[in-house]
């Protein structure tokens, strides 16, 4: 079973992955006051998620006869929480839709336990999306995670 098409798309996913472990640990450094406990501890999380899907990505393109890629997207960094948050929004459609269309190919190729591979991985993403939407949707949150630079207590 030729399998190239597939292999291509979950080498995306596999960068998109990569860019996740790096763009979610460096959100968890930077991010400071009143609620860097509460999402420092996210970001860190999902850096662990995004690194624990390229594991399996990655030996999925092995098994398949590809070789995974090495290679990361470009990271988006602020220390803004909120920017934080609505760029860990879009990570995660993004995520979604890249497994989407892996999904779509792999069905193409008959081959269901490949389909079913995709589809646990995507659950996961879609979950993200839920989570990061129900977040950046709550004003109260938004408003309370501006980052006012120029402000100093004294």
């Amino acid at each position: 079973m030729n399998y190239k098409d597939v292999i291509e798309k979950m080498n995306e996913a596999l960068r998109h992955e990569w860019t996740g472990v790096a763009q979610y640990s460096q959100a968890g450094f930077l991010v400071t006051g009143l609620w860097r406990e509460v999402y420092a501890e996210k970001f860190f999380g999902d850096a662990k998620e995004s690194f624990g899907h390229a594991n399996l990505v990655g030996e999925k393109i092995v098994a398949l006869g590809g070789v995974p890629t090495i290679e990361r997207n470009q990271i988006k960094q602020t220390d803004n929480l909120d920017e934080m948050l609505k760029n860990a929004l879009e990570f995660e459609q993004k995520a979604v839709n890249i497994y989407t269309e892996a999904l779509a190919l792999a069905e193409e190729s008959g081959d269901r336990a490949l389909v079913i591979f995709l589809e646990n991985i995507l659950e996961d993403e879609q979950a993200g999306v839920d989570e990061y939407a129900k977040i950046v949707r709550d004003p109260a949150a938004a408003t309370s995670t501006k980052k006012h630079s120029s402000s100093k207590v004294g």
